[in-house]
């Protein structure tokens, strides 16, 4: 039977094994612990390198550092490779570039948005710049200040686009592959108090879709030459909910037939159903577990892999034919579980 191997990021002490690698039975859902790894403070956020034999993380703390690790997934080892200073408190997000020469990250507190280059064997070296943003948005608790929240390369070119929640605001930077250098080219601003958190893009037409944590709505964006132009704006959430959520990640199916959200406090997974680029709410399912902060669809599979951050378990559901999860294949304790990532 062919498997594929999941890498889970938490908010584990140093002295807990914070970064887990398990094995995904293709056939079954079924999760089996492979290697595991301490020594990180809160190793929350992660990024496969396209070599798929090192990956970094972040340590999400005040004056966070930026991990870089070598694996083996078939052996069942990980091992620390370097760590550098990522510029700001509480690094919240990291991707690496499509050639695996630059890893970006940005950091929550410190607003910085900030560029390591990586060698060839996946590690970090130091900084080559680091971009701050200033500003504020519409809610005083959670938008007084800039807060970079993610950041994403466009595919196929050298665009970043940063969703910063504080400043209700995506922002398009042009990274100089030569240099490590990033320009700011465009800002797009959402509505006020949506707190932009992730993005994500369909696979084969000119649309974004960015999830806003504060207001649990997802905008959906053309992508232009000058920026993203907003061409709409739709809930997360079943019509009658009162409750309190806050919306966490969003993801394209590969066949760019659906867009998914996780819900935090519904604790589900909301489903649209995506014509001409545009969205229509097929429903929210039960996400299978509490605190659904970052899940994976597993490319070529019925299966979602969900991080419930505040029940500690890692579940595995499989998706219906109407795009929706429905039955739990399997569900794994381990530690505030936050990110989850495919080895590619």
């Amino acid at each position: 039977m062919s498997s594929t191997y999941i890498l889970s990021g938490s908010y584990a002490t140093a002295e807990q094994a914070g970064i887990t690698l398990w094995e995904l039975e293709s056939a079954t859902g079924k999760l089996t612990k492979q290697a595991e790894a301490a020594g990180v403070e809160r190793p929350s956020f992660l990024a496969v390198h396209p070599n798929g034999t090192s990956f970094v993380a972040v340590s999400e703390t005040g004056d966070g550092e930026v991990v870089a690790y070598w694996l083996n997934p078939q052996k069942g080892l990980i091992q620390e490779l370097n760590r550098q200073k990522a510029g700001g408190d509480h690094p919240a997000h990291i991707t690496i570039d499509e050639d695996g020469q630059w890893a970006v990250s940005v950091t929550y507190s410190g607003a910085h948005v900030t560029v390591h280059p990586l060698s060839a064997d996946g590690s970090i070296r130091e900084m080559t710049d680091s971009k701050r943003h200033k500003g504020s948005g519409a809610n005083p608790d959670r938008q007084d200040a800039a807060h970079p929240h993610s950041a994403f390369q466009l595919p196929g070119t050298n665009r970043f686009f940063v969703s910063d929640l504080g400043m209700d605001a995506i922002v398009r930077y042009r990274l100089e592959l030569h240099s490590g250098i990033l320009e700011q080219e465009a800002v797009t601003k959402t509505a006020p108090g949506a707190g932009p958190r992730h993005l994500a893009f369909h696979p084969s037409e000119n649309f974004a879709y960015g999830v806003n944590e504060l207001d649990s709505t997802v905008s959906v964006y053309a992508l232009e030459s000058k920026g993203l132009k907003e061409v709409q704006n739709i809930s997360a959430l079943p019509e009658h909910f009162t409750g309190t959520n806050t919306s966490a990640e969003i993801a394209v199916s590969g066949d760019g037939r659906f867009v998914y959200v996780s819900n935090r406090g519904h604790d589900s997974i909301a489903v649209f159903r995506v014509a001409e680029g545009l969205l229509e709410s097929v429903g929210q399912a039960d996400a299978g577990g509490a605190g659904p902060r970052h899940f994976t669809l597993v490319p070529n599979s019925p299966w979602i892999v969900i991080a419930h951050e505040e029940s500690g378990t890692i579940a595995v559901k499989k998706i219906g034919e109407d795009g929706l999860p429905g039955e739990t294949a399997d569900s794994v304790d381990t530690v505030t579980p936050v990110c989850v990532r495919l080895l590619k």
